[in-house]
């Protein structure tokens, strides 16, 4: 099984705690972890700058992405929600709670 560490891109506090809590609802992350910083990028051939973005961390398995995916592009209301996956292995013990956690 593919195990993988998933950040997800949010506007604002409130805005990720909907996205996180309808992952949660489906069983399909095993929580989540907010970053939150300043952010500054192109955005309609302007620089845009905000004070307050955030990313959501979390774990998952290779059979939950497409549900991830599905379910934050509902759930955003960013034009373009940034879904990154990255596979990595861990601990045995760590692995062991994504597979009981994650439907």
């Amino acid at each position: 099984m593919k195990y993988y560490e998933v950040f997800i891109s949010a506007e604002n506090q409130e805005q990720a705690d909907m996205i996180l809590n309808s992952l949660l609802e489906k069983k399909i992350v095993t929580g989540g972890q907010f970053i939150n910083t300043p952010a500054r990028f192109w955005w309609k051939g302007k620089i845009n700058d905000m004070k307050e973005y955030l990313i959501i961390t979390s774990f998952t398995t290779e059979k939950q992405k497409d549900a991830i995916i599905a379910d934050v592009r509902k759930t955003s209301v960013e034009d373009i929600p940034m879904i990154r996956f990255f596979e990595f292995d861990g601990n045995e013990e760590l692995l062991k709670w994504i597979d009981e956690t994650v439907v």
